[in-house]
């Protein structure tokens, strides 16, 4: 295969076509792949890292943007940028998909998001360039969002283009990338009293990510509806129990067999930015006086939409200390 390779996406038959709509159309005066809700991948290319330039166009809202180490139809890294939210804080978004499931609700704010003017009614080019764990997302030529750690593995895999709502595509460029991307950070790291891990009932060991939450979509499908999360610590004297969580999107925190907090959080629209639904740090603060000994928490989480399935939370008290994760 000859590189860079040049697709000017003007016929079908050069596509995997996984989508409910795709046809060739004339838009803003450019022969252009109309693509709708779903993947277009180039078949019998398979790069771990690389470098990904395309012309989008949309006429209303759309996120239209570049998938990359696709495992499969439903396991891959996506970004893309936003033009009904031109200039605010999320016009580009990462957005890797575990098990069919986007996760925007668990990666946002400035490690995931940043803001960019992207033009509605012209086209405008979006890149995605990755190497190794970090990935660099530009519109245009403003700065990029830069992401110091991708979610899924390192690994080769597919490459193509998704959107979710109709938009335009034209002029596809792929190259491999031989340099890493420069850095501009440090991955956010767990708060010292977080938890780091849970056992899932029916599952076993679910390992959090680096920042402290379980994102429950690399482990298991939204399908299975609900997951019983437990974890144990021991106080060495009686002491007040501070628990910080945020979650997505149905829980019921129980505390020695007995239910403390029941709630949700889920996608409520655009209005505002707590009706997004996201995930964020210590939403909620909960304090409880205990007795010294071993006490066991659980989390039991429902799934209510597609959009992230997760837990973050930490427990402070004098002489806590979380007992080793149970295997069943």
């Amino acid at each position: 295969m000859t590189f860079p390779l040049e697709n000017p996406l003007t016929d079908l038959s050069t596509l995997d076509l996984l989508t409910e709509r795709a046809e060739i159309v004339t838009w803003q005066g450019r022969a252009a792949l109309r693509l709708e809700n779903g993947l277009a991948l180039l078949p019998d290319l398979s790069l771990t890292n690389a470098s990904m330039e395309v012309s989008i166009g949309v006429e209303q809202a759309a996120y239209p943007g570049l998938a990359f180490r696709l495992a499969d139809r439903v396991n891959y890294e996506l970004a893309y940028p936003v033009p009904h939210v031109s200039g605010q804080w999320d016009a580009i978004q990462y957005d890797p998909v575990f098990h069919a499931s986007n996760t925007w609700q668990l990666y946002y704010d400035a490690p995931y998001q940043r803001a960019a003017d992207i033009p509605t009614g012209r086209w405008f080019r979006f890149r995605a360039d990755f190497f190794g764990e970090r990935a660099a997302f530009a519109v245009d030529d403003q700065p990029p969002l830069i992401v110091e750690k991708l979610a899924r593995p390192v690994a080769a895999g597919g490459l193509g283009l998704w959107t979710y709502l109709p938009a335009y595509f034209c002029d596809l460029r792929v190259r491999p990338l031989d340099e890493p991307i420069p850095g501009a950070g440090q991955p956010a790291s767990a708060p010292p009293d977080a938890v780091t891990a849970w056992f899932a009932e029916g599952f076993g060991v679910i390992a959090c990510e680096p920042n402290g939450l379980a994102n429950l979509n690399r482990y298991l499908p939204a399908a299975l509806g609900e997951i019983r999360l437990t974890r144990r610590f021991e106080l060495a004297a009686p002491a007040e129990v501070t628990l910080a969580f945020s979650f997505s999107d149905i829980l019921t925190l129980e505390l020695d067999g007995a239910a403390v907090f029941e709630g949700e959080t889920r996608f409520k629209g655009f209005a505002d930015r707590i009706g997004r639904g996201y995930v964020e740090p210590r939403a909620h603060i909960l304090r409880k006086s205990l007795e010294s000994g071993i006490h066991r928490l659980t989390a039991a989480l429902k799934v209510a939409e597609p959009f992230g399935w997760g837990l973050a939370l930490s427990a402070h008290a004098d002489g806590l200390r979380w007992l080793p994760v149970e295997l069943g």
